[in-house]
């Protein structure tokens, strides 16, 4: 999907109900943007689509941009699943920085108006959210993401593992606060409400009688068990 900036705003029509819940990487937004606004060259500045989800988490997802044809600079999306861990209204904001100094200043925000992620339908027999497993990917991301941000000031030869590490625990620092959003949102109640309503159902199949057909002269001659229903289906015939 191809969605064209028009000036600094980026339409969202296109996949304005898109996304579902739980989504990760499912789709790719290619965006087109201009390559220069107000004298500014977007080629040397940096890139990142931001979240606010419906339970107020914020996110961020750094874009790498490419040069287009016709003077523009194209930037693909593919969505992570912090955009689509809570369903409902998801804001977002493609932000444009540019280091100066050391320092990243923040130099053009393209308006999007909200999507909206649709839930995952989830019934009284349905599979257990699969928290256990998001928190598990979280971590190895960011472990990952530390690791070879030392790796990269290594191999360059610079004096910046520190920095590196530094970034690295950020990275980590971040993914832990996504966890502890995944474990909020973990629907607790309502999974022991369906364990409880399981129990509950199971007690009741228990507490039904067992139904045993049997002939007169069988039921009379059988030792007769605790919680059966005997049913005499005929008469013995001589």
């Amino acid at each position: 999907m191809i969605i064209y900036a028009e000036g600094k705003n980026i339409p969202t029509y296109a996949f304005g109900e898109l996304f579902t819940q739980g989504e990760h990487c499912a789709d790719t937004i290619t965006f087109l943007i201009g390559r220069t606004y107000n004298g500014f060259d977007l080629m040397e500045c940096d890139f990142a689509m931001r979240g606010l989800t419906s339970g107020g988490y914020e996110v961020q997802q750094d874009l790498t941009p490419t040069a287009s044809e016709g003077d523009m600079i194209s930037l693909d999306w593919s969505v992570a699943d912090t955009f689509t861990l809570n369903s409902g209204e998801l804001q977002l904001e493609l932000r444009v920085s540019k280091v100066v100094d050391g320092e990243s200043q923040l130099v053009i925000k393209f308006i999007m108006q909200p999507v909206y992620v649709r839930p995952t339908p989830n019934g009284s027999n349905g599979p257990l959210p699969e928290t256990a497993e998001q928190a598990v990917s979280l971590i190895s991301a960011a472990a990952s993401a530390g690791r070879l941000s030392v790796e990269f000031a290594a191999a360059t030869g610079t004096n910046a593992v520190e920095t590196a590490a530094a970034d690295g625990a950020a990275v980590i620092d971040a993914k832990a606060d996504a966890i502890e959003a995944v474990m909020d949102a973990y629907p607790i109640a309502s999974v022991t409400a369906r364990l409880d309503q399981i129990e509950a159902d199971t007690a009741v199949y228990l507490a039904r009688p067992e139904v045993i057909p049997v002939t007169r002269s069988q039921y009379d001659s059988i030792a007769h068990k605790q919680n059966a229903l005997y049913v005499i289906t005929r008469e013995d015939t001589i």
